[in-house]
């Protein structure tokens, strides 16, 4: 794909959402992981503040780039968590898929500063009613817990950005 071609992809994706949603976007996860080395500063061409293309931390940080100063937030996407990645790779059943999310952010809960788990979770894998108990379950667990804290990207975006 050129430039312009992920270019256009952008804007047409983006338009398309705006008009079905009645608000642009601001945070993007690119289908498929098929990021390229353009996808972070088109994206923030395009309006996007929060990008949740990389698996390489758990704490956010911020791309800064070159060409227009520009910075975008980069909220890791745990791969750990992924509904794709335990289930359908793993084969865990909705108790060990469960189970290994609340435990995965128990841990993070733990070890010292604010960490971010992204759940990457599709409605046709732990969507499905032989999943929803035990996430629910492990969910309600976790909403119990002091130092875990349920947010959506933007709510995220919104806190890091607010100043000190």
């Amino acid at each position: 794909m050129t430039r312009a071609e992920e270019e256009a992809h952008f804007e047409r994706c983006l338009d398309d959402l705006q008009g079905s949603l009645g608000a642009r976007p601001a945070t993007w996860l690119t289908p498929g992981f098929s990021v390229t080395e353009r996808t972070p500063e088109i994206a923030a061409k395009s309006g996007i503040k929060t990008f949740l293309d990389f698996v390489d931390d758990d704490v956010p940080y911020d791309i800064v780039h070159t060409e227009s100063g520009a910075r975008t937030l980069c909220l890791p996407y745990c791969m750990e968590t992924n509904d794709f990645s335990l289930v359908l790779t793993k084969n865990f059943d909705a108790r060990q898929y469960a189970q290994a999310i609340e435990d995965h952010v128990r841990q993070l809960a733990k070890e010292p500063g604010e960490k971010v788990v992204c759940l990457g979770m599709h409605t046709f894998v732990a969507g499905t009613p032989a999943r929803v108990l035990a996430l629910s379950e492990a969910f309600g667990r976790l909403k119990a817990c002091p130092e875990v804290r349920f947010a959506t990207a933007a709510q995220v975006h919104d806190a890091v950005r607010k100043p000190r």
